[in-house]
């Protein structure tokens, strides 16, 4: 087969890839998104679709202004992936919810809010009693528990598999070509890259690896390993109930369709993806009590997933030691960062700087050389 030649190549055709793919465009670049071929990629398939900032790692703010970066790019984006191919996306920027089942939880979220305030110099959010609550989401009968929420206007949800789609539609529209290909081995070929495929190979002079877990596999060329692990969540699904939650509300969130996601689980267990019964039980239970119309539904099926988890949950941005031509994404947050993912990552693709809220979330502080 003949080889193939790219200016960049980016690895990886998930919400992610396809992101910094479309994120290129204009930029005057021959580029290629390669992905396997499957429907959806895993970590899509498991996910609800918020975009959220609220709940984002006290001790690391930086990551989360640049979730409120990304949530605030994402109206124009999604507008404009709309135009471009010709696609509807389900979509709510209506802000986010967190339900509160006690006094004391109410007053540890208010703190949290507090603190994350002072740590970001502004918080656009806070805590709402339940009447407040009610308004909000008034054809929601909340169980007596709950006391109140926290509450924050940049959060959002989108339809996840329809968000990866009109991506996966946008790029070949937009000038970049979308391959469905296995992709085996990445090495360097002195001056660029080579990426063998089971269509052959392609060469290009940067690449991107934005390939989830799996790009512990073809980092190898340039470092032994990378810092990250699979993260698994397991969710449940409740039969379609009429449409009653416009705004999202984390751990029990209804989607576009009218079915209900409950889960908000995090398991470190390798790449162990059976559901467990007793795990997604506890957070059915928690939802009943949230929500208690839900206890009169039937669960239509379960499922896992694995996330993509950085051992310090901060998003890698990173080139590779030796490699400045290589740019490796890994987060957890591929969803909600989508949108910083598409404006603010292709120029540092192509060699300029990281912008300055995303500078600490190279390699560099895991003791790489990068």
């Amino acid at each position: 087969m003949d080889t193939k030649i790219y200016d960049v190549l980016v690895v990886g055709g998930g919400i992610s890839g396809a992101a910094v793919g479309y994120g290129l465009v204009g930029k005057k670049k021959k580029v290629a998104v390669l992905d396997a071929p499957t429907e959806t990629n895993m970590a899509t398939r498991a996910n609800v679709g918020l975009i959220w900032c609220q709940s984002k790692f006290l001790h690391l703010p930086n990551y989360a202004k640049w979730a409120f970066i990304s949530s605030n790019l994402y109206p124009a984006l999604v507008k404009e992936l709309e135009e471009v191919a010709g696609l509807s996306i389900p979509v709510n920027f209506t802000g986010g919810l967190i339900p509160t089942l006690s006094e004391e939880d109410y007053k540890k979220r208010g703190d949290y809010i507090e603190k994350l305030r002072i740590a970001l110099g502004e918080y656009k959010g806070n805590m709402i009693d339940r009447a407040e609550l009610e308004r909000k989401l008034p054809k929601i009968s909340w169980g007596p528990e709950v006391c109140g929420a926290a509450w924050c206007e940049d959060d959002g949800v989108i339809d996840p598999l329809t968000l990866l789609r009109v991506f996966r539609a946008a790029l070949p529209k937009a000038g970049v070509e979308y391959v469905q290909t296995l992709v085996y081995e990445v090495e360097s070929n002195g001056g660029g890259y080579n990426v063998f495929t089971e269509q052959g190979v392609f060469e290009c002079e940067r690449l991107v690896l934005a390939a989830g877990l799996s790009n512990r596999r073809f980092v190898q060329f340039a470092m032994p390993s990378l810092p990250v692990y699979p993260d698994k969540g397991q969710v449940l699904l409740v039969e379609r109930m009429p449409y009653v939650m416009p705004i999202p509300v984390l751990g029990v969130t209804q989607t576009f369709g009218g079915t209900t996601i409950i889960g908000f689980r995090h398991e470190s267990s390798g790449h162990h993806t059976p559901v467990v019964p007793e795990a997604v039980a506890l957070e059915g239970v928690w939802a009943m009590r949230v929500w208690p119309e839900l206890g009169h539904k039937r669960i239509l099926r379960s499922w896992s997933g694995l996330r993509v988890m950085p051992e310090d949950k901060m998003a890698i941005y990173s080139h590779l030691p030796g490699h400045p031509k290589v740019t490796i994404i890994n987060t957890h947050s591929a969803i909600t960062m989508a949108a910083a993912h598409t404006r603010l990552l292709p120029d540092f693709v192509l060699g300029g700087d990281l912008p300055e809220t995303a500078r600490g979330m190279t390699l560099k502080r895991f003791g790489f050389d990068c």
